[in-house]
């Protein structure tokens, strides 16, 4: 905003200049001398072609043909500006009264191309005033603006290393009264087939370029909108108010952006509608209050995002009721076995996304769903530093037992993942059908695993498995299979349904090496035989080779 008003302050000069050599000067001159003035006055070369038509009635102003202001010599060769043409018009009485009172700015098809690089230096970035300048700033009056337009504009921002945003059919109104009083904005544009509006008024445009002032935001794109109210200043940056939106998921926004994304279910593919306090002191952003539905889930908190370290830092704490994520099951092509061989993918594994951000976030829910998984209440804490993330999970109800522990999956270096586990009172049926497609064995049971693993890919990961864990399942029954039937009577056919073997209680330990876990020690404890168990699991492999031996206890 501050380059804006800065170039309509020097053209506003140059219209003096170019009044006051009217008589004297030919149209030619008149037109150097502007060139002239504006570089001294900003650094950039302006260029103006055609004729140059001064003006005294109804008001001073210039008309100009084809204009073009020079980018910044690292922006590359192309102008910063653009136009068929420009026009400038100011009020008689207002240079009589002592202000300047621009009655007219039109840019006529401008070409605006904004660029920043990657060290943070900007293009519209004029660089410090001369002394001159500075001078003629202090004694110059107070600027006003009846009305700026852009007719049929183009903007195009290229942030170095980002692909470019481009902004068309670009339509707007700037009014300014009086310099320290209210100024309007309202636009319309297209980005890549989007539409978009904006409606933006300051109520002191003086206060706002300094320390702040209040600020009402309305914009709206496929359909949605996003409303903010509040105080905005720019020396220093300083932003704090309500935002409100609602939007029908993001794929308005990324389409206009020039990409294709979307978010999972639940997590806002059809709607994204949030209210929050919103505070930016140009390094820190800050929601409190937070209240975000995204499709059918509905999530509470506060949120702080730091912008000034390596990578942006976000902090804070989310709540939710039920939390519906099944959307979230979708394939995954790393993760599913080839048809081929049948083994596991050998597709490498993206980890990269994990250095985009570092967090230190808790998050609750009364309830998670995901995919065929149903948990109650979950506590957890997501700590993301430099690539290595550790999600902690304080409290889980899982499978009507409660879990604990710590996963890790550190992508420095390469990738690597460990899960250190604990379950008590988990419902066995139930989770082994979900992890084995195996349901008949009943109990409850405790488990304990620690488990790492390294490699690039599934296959490596599965293959590179190393750890160890223990369980030990309470009273229950092995449903479809009658061991002692089966020993009493030398008989197989006690399987099926209706059949049951009872057991007191089954424990073992086992150790992972290079993807095969080792079990010696299986123990069944049943009230008419006892089973012993021994072998080995290659889950690299995908192969079992282990064997049980029942025995009825003496004397039966």
């Amino acid at each position: 905003m501050r380059w804006i008003f800065r170039i309509v302050g020097v053209l506003v000069v140059v219209i003096l200049i170019a009044v006051a050599a009217f008589f004297l000067v030919p149209a030619d001159r008149i037109a150097a001398l502007v060139e002239d003035r504006f570089e001294a006055a900003t650094g950039r070369a302006l260029s103006v072609t055609g004729d140059v038509r001064p003006s005294l009635w109804p008001g001073i102003g210039v008309n100009t043909g084809p204009v073009t202001i020079a980018n910044a010599d690292w922006a590359g060769s192309d102008p910063m500006i653009e136009a068929e043409g420009l026009s400038v018009g100011v009020a008689w009485a207002g240079l009589l009264g002592g202000d300047v009172q621009v009655t007219g700015v039109e840019l006529v098809r401008p070409v605006i191309r904004l660029s920043q690089a990657a060290d943070g230096r900007v293009n519209w970035d004029m660089g410090a005033p001369s002394q001159a300048e500075t001078t003629e700033a202090a004694a110059a009056p107070a600027l006003s603006l009846d009305e700026a337009r852009v007719s049929d504009g183009t903007v195009i921002y290229a942030a170095e290393g980002s692909p470019p945003l481009t902004l068309s059919g670009i339509n707007a109104t700037l009014t300014l009264p009086d310099f320290a009083g209210e100024a309007r904005l309202d636009l319309t544009a297209q980005a890549n087939g989007e539409a978009i509006s904006a409606s933006v008024t300051i109520a002191a445009f003086e206060a706002f370029l300094a320390s702040g002032a209040p600020v009402s935001l309305l914009a709206e794109i496929g359909g949605g909108s996003v409303r903010y109210a509040g105080s905005v200043g720019l020396a220093p940056m300083a932003v704090q108010g309500q935002l409100t939106a609602d939007l029908a998921g993001l794929g308005p926004l990324t389409r206009a952006a020039g990409a294709e994304a979307a978010m999972p279910p639940g997590l806002g593919q059809e709607r994204i509608a949030v209210e929050t306090a919103l505070a930016f002191d140009g390094e820190t952003l800050g929601l409190s209050d937070l209240g975000a539905q995204l499709d059918e889930n509905a999530l509470s908190g506060d949120l702080a995002l730091a912008l000034g370290g390596a990578r942006p830092r976000l902090t804070g704490s989310l709540a939710a009721g039920a939390l519906d994520l099944s959307g979230l099951s979708g394939d995954d092509p790393a993760e599913d076995t080839p048809a081929s061989d049948g083994g596991w993918s050998t597709e490498p594994i993206d980890v990269s996304g994990l250095g985009a951000i570092d967090t230190d976030l808790s998050v609750a829910a009364e309830s998670i769903r995901l995919a065929d998984s149903q948990f109650g209440r979950t506590s957890l804490h997501i700590g993301l530093d430099d690539r290595r993330l550790v999600t902690t999970i304080n409290e889980l109800v899982a499978y009507d037992g409660a879990v604990a522990g710590q996963m890790v999956v550190n992508g420095r270096g390469g990738l690597s993942a460990s899960a250190d586990l604990s379950g008590s009172a988990i419902a066995i049926s139930r989770l082994f059908a979900e992890l084995l497609d195996f349901d008949r064995l009943v109990a409850l049971g405790d488990m304990d695993i620690s488990v790492l693993a390294s490699g690039a890919s599934m296959n490596a990961l599965m293959n590179g498995l190393n750890g160890e864990g223990s369980f030990r399942f309470g009273a229950g029954e092995l449903l479809g299979l009658d061991l002692v039937g089966m020993l009493r009577n030398f008989d197989t056919a006690f399987v099926g349904e209706g059949k049951a073997t009872i057991f007191d209680e089954i424990t073992g330990t086992f150790r992972i090496v290079d993807g095969v876990v080792v079990n010696e020690n299986l123990q069944f404890l049943a009230p008419l035989l006892t089973a012993t168990g021994a072998g080995r699991v290659n889950l690299g492999g995908q192969t079992l080779d282990y064997r049980i031996v029942p025995k009825l206890l003496q004397g039966e």
